[in-house]
């Protein structure tokens, strides 16, 4: 009996040990289901049933802005920038005449107007009005005065953003934003464009996409000036953030009138497996970088530890760009090469590869208001060179813009991302996005079916 019960007393501690660890085990798995219903909440992925709604029941307000948009070196031709060096060193797809606007552009304008729009987005080339440094150009800034003039004669608002990828090659030389020492530079050029247009032109987007441009630059290397370096890319990012606020700053101080924003892609980071813990941290993560840090600093006047001077409440407006979803988990990409968009079984696959999510429009507009201040939709569109998808994306986005706008959002405008197919970027010539189809050999335009679609919607809620 004595022999049994030194044999009992010597294996307590051990069954004590492995007791306390089950209960740790069972206290972390409790902890971990918690927070994974908590973020299942507060986090939702709603999708629809499409078929069952009428997507024709669209109210809007008849002070809205119905628009399009367009991007310089996307469409102009004829520029050197960092993005021409970039296609030539890498060997890549030239962008070359583009869409040869610079000197069509009359021709377009008239398209616009044609579908009936009343607000157009475009950007302004500093590379045009600034190709050495300190060498001033007035003809090319005459020509952006003469556009506006045409614009504001067709009844069409202009919005001009200032930076949209594209900027001298002689800045890019300098480091661009990679050093906080360029800024004066961007917000000397700013200043210029701002003081022989803002007589005319009273809304201004500072920055398009400054995460696109940081990550796709500075991370995955896909965008110039192509570097690696996740330390880099969080250094661009700040400084991007410091030549907003300068530039918002130093224009309003000019012109109070004035309405400055920035144009922000809002991406949303879904978990694969709703159910993952890892998969939702990752989720949380790319958030947080992507759209969360750059609200931080618009809000609280910090971005990655780091305070921004003059950030805190240096937005009119909030430039909203949405087009997906990022389905994601534990591997994260760390080069474009590596992505493959992931997509639920029921969702629709773009030409781009991303899912068609129209549902996360409305959970981009609920985001965007949390800035405080009215929302202009910059950009929402899709590459689809069939015209087979377009009108099916056009109806649900703006039906569940209509929505919104129905339970008390602030947007003040939609711009249909693109007037016509352009060079997207480093996918090329590839993409089309473009209401009117481009024909590159002989630079013809030609309207799709989907263009119809928009133009006949626009027309249908003017005249109620």
């Amino acid at each position: 009996m004595s022999q049994f019960r030194t044999i009992y007393e010597a294996g307590t501690p051990r069954s004590g040990v492995i007791d306390n660890l089950a209960m740790l085990l069972l206290v972390g798995s409790l902890l971990l289901f918690t927070f994974v219903v908590y973020l299942r909440r507060t986090h939702p992925e709603p999708h629809m049933d499409w078929g069952d709604l009428d997507l024709t029941s669209i109210v809007i307000p008849d002070e809205f802005h119905w628009g399009v948009a367009t991007a310089a070196h996307q469409i102009e031709g004829g520029l050197r920038n960092n993005w021409t060096v970039f296609e030539s060193s890498n060997e890549m797809e030239q962008s070359g005449q583009a869409c040869d606007h610079w000197n069509l552009w009359k021709q377009d304008f008239q398209l616009i107007s044609d579908l009936g729009l009343s607000t157009y987005r475009f950007s302004i080339e500093w590379s045009r009005l600034e190709p050495e440094q300190g060498v001033w150009e007035e003809g090319p800034l005459q020509e952006y005065s003469r556009m506006v003039d045409d614009l504001l004669s067709k009844g069409i608002r202009p919005m001009i953003t200032l930076h949209h990828f594209s900027h001298p090659d002689w800045w890019e030389e300098k480091g661009g934003f990679s050093k906080a020492e360029n800024i004066p530079e961007f917000v000397n050029y700013c200043e210029k464009v701002h003081n022989a247009l803002s007589d005319r032109v009273s809304i201004w987007c500072t920055i398009n996409e400054p995460v696109v441009f940081s990550s796709m630059g500075y991370a995955l290397g896909q965008f110039p000036p192509g570097k690696r370096s996740i330390r880099l890319c969080i250094s661009v990012m700040k400084n991007m953030m410091r030549a907003h606020a300068r530039v918002y700053n130093l224009l309003k101080s000019k012109n109070p009138n004035s309405s400055i924003g920035m144009a922000k892609n809002v991406t949303l980071f879904d978990p694969t497996n709703r159910w993952s813990p890892i998969d939702w941290a990752a989720s949380r993560l790319l958030d947080w970088i992507w759209n969360g840090a750059w609200k931080r600093a618009i809000l609280k006047g910090r971005m990655f530890g780091s305070r921004i001077e003059g950030a805190r409440s240096s937005l009119d407006f909030i430039g909203l760009n949405y087009y997906t979803h990022f389905i994601t988990g534990l591997f994260v990409p760390t080069a474009t090469k590596d992505l493959d968009f992931q997509r639920r079984e029921h969702e629709i696959e773009t030409d781009f590869g991303y899912p068609m999510y129209a549902e996360g429009f409305r959970r981009a507009i609920e985001y965007a208001s949390g800035f405080g201040v009215p929302i202009e939709v910059t950009e929402n569109g899709v590459a689809d060179a069939s015209d087979s998808l377009r009108p099916e994306h056009l109806m649900r986005h703006i039906w569940i813009l209509s929505e919104a706008i129905k339970d008390g959002y602030d947007v003040k405008s939609f711009h249909y991302w693109s007037l016509m197919d352009n060079f997207e970027w480093a996918e090329g010539y590839s993409m089309r996005f473009g209401l009117y189809e481009v024909n590159y050999g002989n630079q013809t335009r030609s309207l799709r079916q989907s263009g119809e679609i928009y133009r006949d919607l626009i027309k249908s809620q003017l005249k109620r």
